[in-house]
């Protein structure tokens, strides 16, 4: 009995760790950590004005977080569940992403500012095919966790590219908690390692 017990407590503590880790990388959180890096690393090479780099901030890490507590205040979105939830902070994100886009084009953005934004926008309009249209859950979570790490290594040092190795605990978390087999998980992460590829190339032909 005392055995099944202890069992018990730490498969519950390692199933807290992983609650945890999730809640630390999700993609708006690794957002919020590229951005700023970037602007500290590089300054106006990154965001052109301290406005870009708050635009960036609010269309990469507020607008994508904003309909968890808007499903959670309003009885009938919260009772339509995960799904709902899932479907809006894919369609926020994408709205996030294009206005970011619109104002690295239109507003004399950093070429870094062109990248990241249409990184974004190419991961989540995949995301978004492959989850309404395909109908396989790709990870967003692993998508949002990849290709910060790159490009990082790209535009300031490839010792970033140590932070792959993140990858592993946080597939693990995904896996033990249920959200997402390793299939959808390097799914994700592949879909957001291609769309950097394609902006790069893209933003380097304008």
């Amino acid at each position: 009995m005392e055995r099944i017990t202890a069992d018990s407590v730490r498969s519950g503590s390692r199933l807290k760790e992983a609650k945890l880790l999730r809640a630390l990388t999700v993609p708006p959180v690794m957002a919020l950590m590229l951005i700023t890096i970037l602007y500290i690393g590089l300054g106006a090479e990154a965001f052109v004005t301290p406005t870009h780099y708050f635009a960036a901030v609010f269309a990469l890490t507020l607008l994508p977080v904003l309909p968890y507590p808007l499903c959670a205040a309003i009885p009938t979105l919260k009772r339509k569940g995960r799904k709902l939830e899932r479907g809006l902070a894919i369609g926020f994100s994408l709205i996030g992403y294009v206005l970011g886009l619109l104002l690295a084009l239109l507003g004399g953005g950093t070429e870094i500012e062109k990248i990241l934004f249409l990184t974004y926008t190419i991961s989540g309009a995949l995301t978004g095919i492959m989850t309404f249209v395909v109908r396989y859950k790709t990870s967003g979570h692993a998508c949002g966790a990849s290709a910060p790490f790159v490009l990082l290594a790209i535009s300031l040092s490839p010792w970033w590219l140590l932070g792959c190795f993140a990858l592993i605990p946080i597939f693990n978390a995904s896996i033990q908690l249920g959200r997402h087999t390793l299939g959808q998980l390097f799914a994700g992460a592949c879909v957001s390692v291609a769309a950097l590829f394609i902006a790069l190339r893209f933003v380097t032909l304008l």
